[in-house]
């Protein structure tokens, strides 16, 4: 009985220091992760404290897979509890991996005092195989305070009416009337004098200069700074969009500094621009829009390209030039 006992403590030892020295290996179990469908709304605003009345941006970033269809709440409709000042949304601007990319820009204000909160920015989209995927954005404190501090002290009460004479003798007004037509006869005779005196330099009016030049210009001083050298990307591209934008405000009349992306197209398809020129605006704007908006750094050779894109943008849609043709001699 005895060895028995001692037989079944040595197996238990045994088994024990097995264990201890090989130890179980837990990770060649597969453990589940969850998918990245690739859809994610992050909403931020430019301030999160401001006085009655104040505006700020609350922005928008949604990025979803290429191939689905986003369901978006009525267009310019704003947070619960806030009232909204102005609704710009860009998009969909092409992103990394074959995403899609959506810019909504808010412009809101309250004109209560307190805490408030944005509520979470919620959607839904469908692939194409007719999965649904759904999405939301955190929630955004935002303080409220009044333009009157809480310890102000100035305030007093209104102060009695003043009694004001019921007429004004006769010969005030005759003497107002007579200075107010002296000041109006010296503003004409000096204005008249401004006018009538020759330039005794004689200085030649300045000549304005046609947009495409102007533009042209401010693409070689751009390329001067080697702001993509540098790592300058970002400034790199907005200044380029700026310069762009200018040209074709002059070029054709337009606001284009006021328009976003899509407005400008719309705008320039209305003035009937070639399809071609359409496409080179078009794909280097959307750049300029991802850098900008979406914290998107083109690969090296695309930067390489951007300022040879600008300018033949400017060269694709400058003005013809009209040749001189010599008149006829008469003899």
């Amino acid at each position: 009985m005895r060895r028995h006992v001692v037989r079944r403590s040595c197996l238990l030892a045994a088994v024990l220091v097995a264990v201890a020295t090989d130890p179980v290996d837990t990770g060649a179990v597969p453990v589940p992760q969850e998918g990245d469908p690739g859809f994610s709304i992050e909403a931020t605003v430019d301030r999160d404290r401001i006085t009655v009345g104040d505006p700020f941006l609350y922005r928008v970033t949604v990025k979803s897979p290429g191939d689905s269809a986003i369901e978006w709440p009525e267009s310019g409709t704003p947070p619960a509890g806030f009232d909204l000042l102005s609704f710009e949304h860009a998009g969909p601007l092409s992103g990394p991996g074959g995403t899609n990319v959506d810019l909504l820009r808010y412009e809101l204000t309250l004109y209560r005092t307190g805490e408030h909160s944005i509520p979470p920015f919620s959607l839904k989209c469908v692939l194409s195989d007719g999965t649904e995927l759904s999405a939301e954005s955190e929630a955004i404190p935002v303080s409220v305070i009044s333009v009157i501090g809480d310890d102000a002290a100035d305030i007093r009460d209104l102060k009695s009416p003043v009694d004001i004479p019921a007429g004004a003798p006769w010969y005030y007004w005759l003497i107002a009337g007579l200075v107010l037509l002296a000041v109006a006869a010296a503003v004409f005779l000096y204005i008249r004098r401004r006018r009538n005196r020759k330039d005794p330099q004689g200085t030649v009016p300045a000549i304005k200069r046609p947009p495409e030049e102007i533009a042209l210009e401010e693409l070689e001083q751009l390329a001067l700074k080697e702001w993509l050298v540098q790592g300058r990307v970002k400034a790199h591209y907005s200044a380029l969009s700026e310069i762009l934008r200018r040209y074709l405000s002059g070029r054709y009349g337009i606001a284009a500094m006021e328009y976003t992306t899509s407005e400008l197209l719309a705008a320039l398809n209305a003035l009937r621009v070639g399809h071609d020129e359409s496409r080179v605006v078009r794909v280097l704007f959307e750049e300029c829009d991802m850098v900008k908006f979406a914290r998107y750094t083109p690969e090296t050779h695309r930067q390489s390209l951007s300022l040879r894109e600008g300018r033949e943008i400017v060269e694709r849609t400058r003005p013809p030039e009209v040749s001189e043709t010599a008149a006829p001699s008469k003899d």
